[in-house]
């Protein structure tokens, strides 16, 4: 239980300590959505089939672009649900496999409605930084308001995915799309 407070009080605190945003592709941007990547993926419950073993690593992935600039290596040192994280990053739709977190670059936007659409069975958490891509079958999107980063959730496409998202996350969300209550 008090591991639970101290990871609801660690997101509380990156989303309302970190530094404005100025710059599309400012390095201290996407060392933030690196940390909200990681945070996201603890209070994430992918299905069982979902790994190929017990053992298996949690596969967080990048389509297109990679603005991290090295910013998701650090990554690779912790651990999720007793899960080593795995870095990769692809350049096509093909080339995903095992994929568990994937953050969509605005460079394959263009192909959006594509990408969106083969990914939405799959129990893959699809995390984009552009507009409307929670509206557009994403699954959490990132946002700014008051020159902070925060995020969008579209609860319906989790669901349809077969990821369940922690309550804890719901209430940090600055807006839940698609939820039926």
């Amino acid at each position: 239980m008090l591991r639970r407070i101290f990871y609801i009080l660690l997101i509380i605190s990156v989303l309302n300590c970190n530094p404005p945003l100025s710059a599309a592709h400012d390095p201290s941007e996407y060392n933030i959505k690196a940390a909200y990547l990681y945070n996201f993926a603890k209070f994430i419950h992918w299905p069982d089939s979902a790994f190929n073993s017990a053992k298996a690593p949690l596969v967080i992935g990048v389509l297109g672009t990679n603005y991290f600039n090295g910013s998701l290596q650090p990554l690779t040192a912790k651990k999720v649900r007793n899960r080593v994280i795995e870095i990769k990053y692809f350049k096509s739709l093909a080339e995903i496999q095992g994929c568990h977190l994937l953050y969509i670059s605005k460079s394959v936007k263009q192909n959006h409605n594509l990408i969106l659409k083969k990914l939405s069975t799959q129990p893959i958490l699809t995390v984009g930084g552009y507009k409307d891509f929670v509206k557009i079958g994403g699954i959490i999107q990132f946002i700014t308001r008051r020159d902070r980063l925060r995020f969008s959730i579209n609860l319906a496409v989790a669901n349809q995915n077969n990821i369940h998202i922690d309550a804890q996350l719901l209430s940090l969300a600055a807006e839940v799309v698609g939820d039926k209550e």
